[in-house]
């Protein structure tokens, strides 16, 4: 009898040390919180830590959802020649409503890139078609004469470059404008009213540069541009036009001239774009701070906002709801908790996904890494599966997690600060999966671990 009772005590014990490990939460989405905005409804920019050289402020944060065209990865599901909330934003710079026409010149050698004789045609519609969607809905009476030409980028299957864009000139005590303030060429043109760049040898107002390696598949196998017009890329194709979109938005005055990296001001004074960035940590724009803490600010994920009126007003009534994880048990640890959504993936609702959390295991010297197939594949089904981030791409860890059968996947941030989103693409991918911050990650690991 004794034994017995010794047995039934071991089981009800071992019970209860499971039941105390296991973590439940729901991935969902909030409606409450408007996604890639900060209190004030201002749209949040992009400032990686660590940070990234040429993707800093000058572009919308990833944690936006909807996705923009103006993040710095294009998004498969950007409706061709949408620029949401890029519009609003380029009238709080000071573009005039309107239209412009527009000068292309094709830098191309005769037989290359633009001027290919398979499909030279075929990139010059789409860019044609991009530059004449930008065209109306930005006015200038001045021409604003566009370079562009494919050369070569860095470009593997873990990733590349598209493309890359930037103005030519820029101008400071432009006529029409705010004196001490630099502005880009096009939009300091259209302010003037005049050719300010007139009988200059440094040629186009602005220079659009495609990536040659695209469409011989250095992102992958069946990877390519894609140059139709419309919404019919297949898995795997870029929609061309989206890119070309992107950076001539860049070229047209969405950036920064101020050195991200840096801290340092475009040759000592504020630009008009760098004036709208405002830091929430510090409680002042961008140009009210000294180098060291623009530099700073630059790595402060969820904490540096757009401040224009139009820009706040339009996403108002764009920007969805805020993924968000909520713990339901342990009690000690139950809340909502802050994560970055991904690029890739089905969007969650605001029913989302509930279940018990289960660390990979993937047999490696970091087997919760997740980055070769899982060796506990029966523990992680119809669970969401807990990653650490590192070595390999996010979809490669979320796809073995999928191929495991978990419902879900939560992946631990390994910097400090608020989770950024999660890039990539990967259309094979149907379940959810977000990014939690590394402290929060990392209390929710140890609980799983017991």
């Amino acid at each position: 009898m004794r034994a017995a009772t010794t047995l039934l005590l071991a089981l009800l014990l071992a019970a209860s040390s499971a039941e105390a490990a296991r973590v439940n939460v729901t991935l969902k989405l909030d409606p409450d919180q408007r996604a890639g905005a900060d209190a004030e409804g201002r749209v949040l920019l992009y400032t990686p830590r660590p940070f990234e050289p040429g993707s800093s402020v000058s572009h919308y944060d990833v944690s936006a959802s909807p996705n923009l065209l103006m993040e710095p990865g294009i998004n498969s599901d950007l409706p061709p020649g949408e620029v949401d909330l890029t519009r609003a934003t380029m009238q709080d710079l000071g573009w005039r409503r309107g239209g412009f026409t527009a000068n292309i010149v094709y830098a191309d050698a005769d037989g290359t890139g633009f001027n290919a004789p398979d499909l030279g045609a075929a990139r010059r519609a789409a860019f044609e078609h991009a530059v004449a969607l930008w065209a109306r809905l930005l006015g200038s009476p001045v021409e604003v004469d566009v370079e562009t030409r494919f050369r070569e980028f860095e470009c593997s299957e873990d990733g590349g470059v598209l493309a890359a864009a930037g103005p030519n000139f820029a101008f400071i005590d432009t006529p029409g404008a705010d004196p001490g303030v630099w502005h880009t060429g096009p939009l300091a043109e259209s302010l003037a009213g005049n050719d300010l760049s007139a009988g200059t040898s440094d040629g186009a107002d602005l220079s659009v540069f495609f990536n040659q390696e695209i469409d011989n598949g250095c992102l992958g196998e069946g990877t390519s541009y894609y140059y139709g017009t419309d919404d019919g890329a297949s898995p795997g194709e870029i929609s061309f036009v989206n890119v070309a979109m992107h950076e001539l938005g860049h070229g047209l005055g969405f950036t920064t001239l101020s050195n991200a990296a840096t801290g340092e001001l475009f040759r000592g004074s504020t630009d008009v774009f760098t004036r709208r960035i405002f830091d929430n940590q510090v409680g002042k724009p961008w140009d009210e701070l000294n180098d060291n803490q623009r530099r700073k600010s630059a790595r402060r994920p969820g904490k540096v906002a757009f401040d224009g009126r139009r820009t706040t007003r339009a996403a108002a009534g764009f920007l969805g709801g805020t993924d968000v994880l909520e713990v339901h048990r342990p009690r000690n640890l139950a809340r909502l908790y802050e994560v970055g959504n991904a690029s890739f993936g089905p969007r969650l609702t605001e029913t989302g996904v509930r279940g018990d959390l289960a660390l990979v295991e993937d047999g490696s010297a970091d087997p919760t890494l997740g980055c070769e197939p899982l060796t506990n594949a029966a523990e992680i089904a119809g669970k969401i599966a807990l990653i650490d981030r590192g070595e390999c791409l996010f979809t490669i860890k979320v796809k073995n997690a999928q191929d495991a059968g978990a419902i879900a996947a939560v992946i631990i941030h390994n910097e400090p600060g608020p989770p950024p989103g999660l890039g990539g693409a990967d259309p094979t991918i149907d379940i959810p999966s977000v990014r939690v911050g590394r402290k929060d990650g990392r209390k929710l690991k140890r609980r799983v671990q017991r």
